[in-house]
């Protein structure tokens, strides 16, 4: 799992971008701004390949289709 903490004003579209440019595999992430968020512990954040940390809250991405 990586994580991915967002930088000053930077917004959760903007990290999705970085990190889908920067993946080392190639791989692309998507997720859903309602759905997908995620607490410490649960079973989305355990499972998920990257999480997004947007001033503390987390977001659960996955592999785009």
């Amino acid at each position: 799992m990586n994580i991915h903490l967002c930088k000053g004003d930077e917004t959760l579209d903007q990290a999705l971008e970085y990190i889908n440019e920067h993946d080392s595999e190639g791989r692309r992430y998507t997720f859903d701004k309602e759905a997908d968020r995620c607490y410490i512990g649960d079973e989305a954040f355990v499972n998920a390949p990257v999480i997004i940390n947007y001033k503390n809250n987390y977001w659960a991405l996955h592999i785009a289709e």
